[in-house]
C-alpha cells in the first residue's frame, strides 16, 4: 500500500508506534518528504527493459568480482 492521504499514514503509523496527536503533523510531513523524493527518483531513472544479472556484478567498490 502506497501511503498517500494523511488518513493512510496516520492509520499506518498508529499501527507502528503509539503516536500523540502533536506527533502526526511532522509525521505526515516527513512521509510525504519521502514520497515526493521517491517518485522524482523513480522518474529520473531509465527503463532498464530486462532483469539485472547480479551474479555478473562487482561485489565491492572496486570492481572486484
Amino acid at each position: 500500500m502506497e501511503y498517500r492521504t494523511d488518513e493512510q499514514i496516520i492509520a499506518r503509523g498508529r499501527q507502528i508506534a503509539p503516536l500523540t496527536d502533536a506527533d502526526l503533523p511532522p509525521l505526515i510531513t516527513l512521509v510525504i518528504g519521502v514520497r515526493e523524493y521517491c517518485d522524482l527518483m523513480e522518474s529520473l531513472m531509465p527503463e532498464i527493459g530486462c532483469e539485472i544479472d547480479v551474479t555478473k556484478m562487482s561485489r565491492n567498490m572496486d570492481g572486484d568480482a
